[in-house]
C-alpha cells in the first residue's frame, strides 16, 4: 500500500521520527504522563494511536488546536505534523500505540483482501491527509471499556514478551482497528439533530464529567452536577446518558469499581471493606 501521498513537500523541514525501540519490532506501546508528552511539532513514518486514559489533553494537528478528554482516541497517519500543547493537565495520561502500516497487511492474501482491509480499517476513516483527519473519536460505554481492555492487554504483551507475543499483539491490534472503524462509522451516521443537541451543551457537559471524574469518591448528587452543566436534573440525565452510554449512577459506579480494582492490585493488604469506603461506596453490598 502506497501512502507516500501523505508526505507533503511543505512538511520537509519538520522532524520525521522513525519507529525506534530496543527490540527492533515494527510496533511499540507505552503509557505516558503529561510531563512526557512531546510538545515540539514532529512527524513519524508510522501510524500512531493515542488514547486519553486520564484527564484533559491539549493537542495540535499541524497548527489546528483540539482539546481532548478521557475516553477520546485519535489516529495520526504517517508524515502528518502534530504535537501536544504546553501547560497540560498534570493528571493527564495517554496510552500511545505505534506501528508500521506494513505490519498489518504484510501477510494478508490475496492482495485484494489486503487492500480492502486497509480501506475498511483505517484508510477510510484514518489514513488520510491532514485536513481530513478526525481530531478525536469519543468512545463510550462498552466500546470504551473494550478499547481500554485491549490496550492494557497490549501493554502487558509488549512488556512480558511471552511465546508468540507478536502474533497476540497483532490480533489485538486488528481487533482494535475494527472497533475504531465501527465507532467511526457510527459517529458518521448519527442523527444531525442529536449532534446539534449535544454540541450545544458540550462544553458544560465536559465540565460536569470532569467534576464527576475528580469527585466520584464523594457522595455527589446528580442535581449538583446538573448545575455545573447548567441544565435541569432530568435533562442532564438525558444528555449524560447520550454522551456516555451510561446513566449518572452507572458512570459513578464504573469509576468507583475501576479505582477499587486499581487499589486492590496496589494495596493487596487492605481489606475489601476499607477499599470500598475509600472509593466512595458507603454500602458494602456493592
Amino acid at each position: 500500500m502506497d501512502y507516500s501521498f501523505l508526505d507533503k513537500k511543505e512538511y520537509k523541514d519538520i522532524v520525521l521520527l522513525k519507529l525506534d525501540n530496543e527490540h527492533r519490532l515494527p510496533f511499540f506501546i507505552t503509557r505516558l504522563t503529561a510531563a512526557q508528552f512531546r510538545i515540539n511539532k514532529h512527524r513519524h513514518e508510522y501510524v500512531q494511536i493515542e488514547y486519553i486514559a486520564k484527564g484533559r489533553v491539549k493537542h495540535y494537528i499541524n497548527d489546528n488546536y483540539f482539546e481532548l478528554i478521557q475516553g477520546d482516541i485519535f489516529v495520526i497517519p504517517p508524515y502528518v505534523p502534530h504535537r501536544f500543547g504546553e501547560n497540560q493537565d498534570p493528571e493527564a495520561e495517554i496510552i500511545e500505540l505505534e506501528f508500521m502500516p506494513q505490519y498489518i497487511n504484510e501477510r494478508f492474501s490475496p492482495e485484494e483482501t489486503s487492500e480492502r482491509f486497509f480501506d475498511f480499517a483505517y484508510l477510510e476513516p484514518f489514513l488520510v491527509t491532514e485536513n481530513k483527519i478526525k481530531p478525536r473519536l469519543n468512545l463510550r460505554g462498552k466500546s470504551r471499556d473494550e478499547v481500554e481492555r485491549i490496550l492494557n492487554e497490549m501493554i502487558v504483551e509488549y512488556r512480558e514478551m511471552d511465546d508468540d507475543f507478536e502474533l497476540m499483539f497483532k490480533s489485538l491490534l486488528l481487533k482494535l482497528l475494527i472497533i475504531l472503524s465501527r465507532e467511526y462509522k457510527k459517529s458518521e451516521a448519527e442523527i444531525p439533530a442529536h449532534n446539534i443537541l449535544l454540541d450545544r451543551h458540550k462544553e458544560n457537559l465536559i465540565k460536569a464529567r470532569e467534576y464527576i471524574d475528580n469527585n466520584f469518591i464523594y457522595d455527589i448528587k446528580v442535581e449538583d452536577v446538573a448545575k455545573i452543566a447548567m441544565v435541569s436534573g432530568s435533562y442532564f440525565r438525558y444528555l449524560f446518558k447520550n454522551l456516555t452510554q451510561k446513566t449518572f449512577t452507572e458512570y459513578v459506579n464504573y469509576l468507583r469499581i475501576k479505582r477499587a480494582t486499581e487499589l486492590l492490585v496496589k494495596n493487596y493488604t487492605d481489606s475489601v471493606y476499607d477499599i470500598c469506603f475509600a472509593v466512595g461506596f458507603n454500602n458494602i453490598n456493592y
